[in-house]
């Protein structure tokens, strides 16, 4: 599987061509941002539809997730993603839309002002993970539709994701994908490849308890760009005794996140991640998850995220953890 992606990516690299669908570029979701963007290996929520479908072989529980973002205080992205397993058949279904937008303004040939008019890009994901009984090792696709409006054009493309997770060894997590396959298309008057990306990720997941640590490493590629790595680890608190004492039972959990992705080169904090999030239990087995992270580019801003998610994990998942 190695192999096969990696000669589809270089034959890409040689002639990559004009590359589009900038917006593909930007990580989606507060928890695989705020670990630097390493989360090939670690696909295992949500956030798997985006990052890596492998991971939807492998989710525990329901998710359902809302996310709200404001990029260099100029763009604004909304997305809004589900996983829902299939039980005993060792599988999920993932499904994702993501919305960026931006305002401009419109001149008349005086240069006099007419007013405002938004510019959109628009991804929609449908995925589908499958795993062995095991669960040492997940296979996932993903299909995505994208459309991308500037004042009065608009194009669309349609692409695709495919991924594996393996685990080798006990706490150990292998992760390979290879996103937006695609054709081509023409917008306004300029042909534009999609940005082929070639990801490998290890991860170490260690469960204390109720609790866990991970620490996750990514190698990223593009056509266009040089390549780059990632690096991101989380604390997860569960225990029930600190719980208690923090909120009378009703926090059920926090974790905390950080991560560094290189390629940021703009000065002080540039390609640096922090992030929270705090689960509050409102049901047998039915919480609500609270997130936030901050990323900085250095000289050029930062990038807030916030999110508000749903996740349900049925008695029997809970039974094995």
């Amino acid at each position: 599987m190695i192999f096969i992606t990696s000669i589809i990516l270089f034959t890409q690299i040689f002639d990559p061509g004009a590359t589009g669908y900038t917006f593909l570029k930007l990580g989606i979701g507060v928890r695989p941002v705020a670990m630097g963007s390493a989360f090939t290996a670690l696909s295992d929520d949500g956030n798997a539809i985006f990052w890596n479908p492998a991971g939807l072989g492998i989710v525990e529980g329901y998710y359902v997730s809302g996310m709200a973002m404001n990029h260099l205080e100029y763009f604004n992205y909304y997305n809004l993603t589900s996983a829902i397993p299939f039980g005993k058949k060792q599988a999920g279904l993932g499904v994702g839309i993501s919305y960026l937008t931006a305002t401009d303004i419109e001149y008349s040939e005086r240069g006099e002002e007419i007013g405002e008019f938004r510019n959109s890009d628009m991804l929609l994901n449908i995925g589908y993970g499958k795993a062995n009984r095991y669960k040492s090792f997940s296979f996932g696709v993903a299909v995505k539709v994208v459309r991308s409006q500037l004042y009065t054009y608009s194009s669309y493309g349609v692409l695709g994701d495919i991924g594996i997770i393996i685990n080798p060894f006990k706490y150990v997590y292998l992760g390979t994908v290879l996103k937006n396959v695609g054709t081509p298309r023409r917008f306004i008057e300029r042909w534009e490849c999609p940005p082929l990306n070639f990801r490998q990720g290890l991860a170490v997941k260690v469960p204390l308890g109720q609790n866990q640590c991970a620490v996750s490493i990514d190698y990223s590629v593009y056509p266009d760009i040089s390549p780059t790595y990632s690096i991101g680890g989380e604390v997860r608190i569960r225990s029930p005794q600190l719980i208690e004492a923090l909120a009378q039972g009703k926090i059920s959990g926090f974790t905390i996140m950080a991560g560094y992705q290189s390629g940021y080169e703009s000065g002080g904090w540039s390609g640096f991640s922090l992030g929270f999030s705090i689960e509050v239990l409102i049901g047998e087995g039915l919480v609500v998850d609270i997130a936030g992270l901050l990323l900085s580019y250095g000289y050029l801003g930062t990038s807030e995220r916030i999110a508000l998610g749903l996740h349900y994990v049925p008695t029997r998942a809970r039974a094995k953890k």
